[in-house]
């Protein structure tokens, strides 16, 4: 468990923080919106929802790590807390939801945390939802390209393939995003297909693998 903190994900028995990502995407989004564009000077709620998205990106990559050990946390929404840090918005989850994996694990964590958000996220900030699911991806290809291991292998194969993101999306975006090139070239090489915002903040320059041509 010590491990998630990789990911900006603390396990504890007492996880608490200013708020649970079930409230950010209700009645607290107008908090939490706020929050993130004190914290990183984004003038729009677009900017804001996907540099959101970059923090949770590490939520999902977190739970994709534990699938890849053998284990998955299966708490709610509101047990996911929001943590105020120097890096940025972290999360804290509670151990007691932490269990051995199962069949159909995989599609879980897609369908029951990673979609709800991107959908809350993507209406809120009017901001398009690939831009929001690369942020999620290229935290999950670096975490796959540490993990040499044949169950790690084969849930990258699974979300590159559409059958699991079905009926909710027609295809694969995370194939989507490799452009063309295999999951090893584009591990080796990551580019984006899409721009994630990060340089509209102040000061700010493109990331490496941005899109978006000088």
């Amino acid at each position: 468990m010590k491990e998630l903190e990789l990911f900006q994900v603390k396990v504890r028995e007492d996880a608490h923080g200013f708020m649970t990502m079930q409230q950010g995407l209700g009645s607290h989004y107008p908090e939490l919106a706020a929050e993130i564009k004190l914290q990183t000077g984004a003038s729009t709620e677009a900017v804001a929802s996907s540099i959101f998205m970059r923090r949770f990106g590490f939520f999902i990559t977190a739970q994709l790590y534990l699938l890849a050990h053998g284990k998955m946390w299966e708490g709610p929404l509101d047990a996911v807390y929001l943590v105020r840090t120097e890096g940025g918005i972290a999360f804290e989850i509670d151990e007691r939801f932490v269990r051995s994996r199962k069949e159909g694990d995989l599609e879980k964590v897609l369908k029951d945390y990673a979609f709800p958000v991107v959908e809350a996220f993507r209406k809120a900030g009017h901001v398009s939802k690939l831009i929001l699911w690369e942020n999620i991806w290229g935290y999950a290809i670096w975490m796959y390209g540490m993990l040499e291991s044949e169950q790690a292998e084969q849930d990258a194969a699974a979300l590159l393939d559409s059958a699991i993101w079905q009926p909710e999306m027609r295809k694969s975006p995370f194939q989507q995003f490799l452009g063309g090139r295999s999951f090893e070239e584009s591990r080796a090489d990551y580019q984006r297909i899409t721009c994630c915002l990060y340089k509209e903040l102040p000061d700010t320059d493109k990331c490496p693998y941005c899109p978006v041509k000088k």
